[in-house]
């Protein structure tokens, strides 16, 4: 049998190994722990990092179209191409059933006004996939409606670019005047949805919504009594949102357009300068017209028709919307 002595160096070896393998046991499980705590910090940091990255990115791409309605002929927007320098597309498009005959006709593009909407891409950030859904309803009323719904699609905007559309089809229009020159009220009701992407693959839905109530009013022009279109609008939806998955699809096909720079077919410079001319030589007759002038004439005061969003008809001569 073992005496003391021996037991007691027996008990102190156990002792000493098991402290020896209890250390190392707590080192392995430290590092352990260690590797596994940076290696989760090292992963969130990235991920952090990623997602910082890819908040700042669409961040940095965001555009927000700038949606306006416009009343005049479409040699009024080429004219103001010319006069302003305006070099960025202006694209023109329709429905397949009016097709261009309203703008490729060089008496109504030149004469024939028109209720216009116009999306502008203002920043200096281009939008892709860029799909316009218009929804449109002519009401009279006799309760007789007159409704439209095409879409279109463009596969780019560059900045500073913008996309032109009628708010009302031929057929619209027609009855609205033959609606005026009844005395006749109508309501054209527009609604118009875009959906597009932003250079980081966002996708942004814009809507936007106007009822336009078409007043018939008499009124005298050059001693003619005629009609004019005494047009009252409410915007009724203009909003946008950031949808969070992306379900527009960019491999559509690019609807026909006309670029309305592709008409600007006279000098640039010329026609400026004759604007220009034009309006120092008016400028010289009303100066020289004042200085001959009774300082106690009375002059009426006269009021512009198109100040006051009125559009004549009852005249071959004058322009309807």
């Amino acid at each position: 049998m073992m005496d003391t002595q021996e037991t007691e160096i027996i008990m102190e070896a156990i002792t000493d190994w098991w402290m020896f393998g209890a250390t190392i046991f707590a080192g392995v499980l430290t590092a352990i722990v260690t590797f596994i705590a940076v290696w989760y910090t090292n992963k969130k940091t990235v991920e952090l990092y990623e997602k910082d990255k890819e908040y700042q990115n669409r961040r940095n791409n965001m555009v927000i179209i700038k949606p306006t309605i416009k009343m005049g002929s479409f040699f009024g927007i080429i004219e103001e191409l010319i006069l302003f320098n305006i070099r960025d597309r202006v694209l023109l498009v329709s429905s397949d059933k009016d097709g261009f005959d309203f703008f490729d006709d060089n008496e109504k593009r030149n004469i024939q006004n028109n209720r216009l909407f116009s999306i502008k891409n203002e920043s200096k950030k281009d939008i892709h996939s860029v799909k316009l859904d218009i929804k449109t309803i002519l009401k009279t009323s006799s309760d007789a409606k007159i409704e439209d719904h095409f879409s279109n699609f463009v596969n780019l905007l560059r900045g500073n670019e913008e996309i032109i559309v009628r708010m009302h089809n031929t057929e619209q229009r027609d009855k609205l005047w033959e609606e005026l020159d009844k005395n006749n009220q109508t309501i054209l009701n527009f609604d118009c949805t875009i959906d597009y992407l932003t250079s980081a693959n966002e996708q942004v839905c814009y809507n936007f919504e106007a009822e336009i109530v078409n007043i018939p009013e008499k009124t005298t022009i050059e001693n003619q009594d005629v009609v004019c279109n005494n047009a009252k609008i409410s915007i009724l939806k203009d909003e946008y949102k950031i949808l969070e998955k992306r379900i527009l699809k960019d491999n559509m096909k690019t609807s026909v357009y006309r670029n309305m720079q592709d008409y600007v077919n006279l000098d640039r410079v010329k026609y400026i300068h004759q604007k220009i001319g034009a309006a120092q030589a008016q400028g010289a007759m009303t100066q020289i017209g004042n200085v001959f002038s009774s300082p106690y004439q009375s002059h009426p005061n006269t009021i512009d028709v198109s100040d006051k969003n009125k559009e004549a008809i009852g005249d071959s001569n004058e322009t309807k919307i």
